[in-house]
């Protein structure tokens, strides 16, 4: 098998805990480690590996790639957790990892345009797509920055047109980025990005309302991937049960 097939046999399957390889639990250390990626080859600093040793870089860990964005291209939903859900479903978006950094700013983007917002979604979706694959893996055990309030930030400063030097644009996206901070924070529990993406879609929808007057709607379903996490908070979590 050669490494581009492995790669992609990893990311669209692969284990749904732990390491995608072996399924064992993954160790963190404080300081990071130059490490070979088990299955590029290739070398980069991490504070991660399988208690078997694995390293699976960021890239190999998430099968997403631009075409994945057509089923949100397509979808006329206005509900965001709704197309959450069916994103979460497509091959190589695992239990946890770097590609709910991607999935969150172009779901929420996608339901601002069918809810009447308007922007280049074309345009906007891809840059988002580039901008989320720069966020990397356990950004937030070790930044103090939760990857999606980042991809809050991103959805917000894709929608207000910001960039360094727009005065009020910069502050609005800073103030998604920080309201999704607190309530992820307040929140509390280890990482589950299956949580901290569903609190930065609501807190992203009230400050939608706030700051464009454009209401999404938004639904309550239960988790349904709880059973496969082993740090599930299970009734500490508000999506549990």
């Amino acid at each position: 098998m050669s490494e581009k097939t492995q790669g992609k046999t990893l990311a669209q399957g692969g284990y749904e805990s732990g390491c995608l390889l072996c399924g064992a639990p993954l160790i963190y250390q404080e300081e990071s480690q130059e490490m070979e990626c088990a299955v590029c080859h290739k070398k980069f600093y991490s504070n991660a590996a399988c208690a078997n040793g694995h390293f699976v870089c960021d890239r190999c860990h998430s099968g997403l790639n631009p075409n994945y964005l057509q089923l949100l291209k397509s979808s006329g939903e206005k509900d965001p957790l709704i197309l959450l859900e069916q994103t979460m479903d497509l091959p190589g978006v695992h239990l946890h990892g770097p590609e709910h950094h991607i999935i969150l700013p172009c779901v929420l983007l996608t339901a601002y345009k069918n809810c009447g917002g308007q922007l280049d979604y074309p345009v906007a979706i891809k840059e988002a797509f580039r901008r989320g694959k720069q966020i990397p893996g356990g950004f937030c055990g070790y930044m103090g920055t939760c990857g999606a309030a980042v991809g809050a930030g991103i959805y917000a400063s894709l929608t207000l047109g910001s960039n360094p030097l727009k005065d009020i644009a910069w502050g609005k996206a800073q103030e998604l980025t920080a309201r999704c901070l607190q309530r992820i924070a307040e929140c509390g529990g280890v990482r589950c990005c299956k949580r901290t993406t569903r609190l930065a879609v609501e807190e992203a929808v009230a400050w939608t309302k706030e700051t464009f007057n454009i209401e999404m709607p938004l639904s309550n379903t239960p988790c349904r991937f709880w059973e496969k996490n082993h740090e599930c908070s299970y009734g500490d979590c508000p999506f549990f049960g």
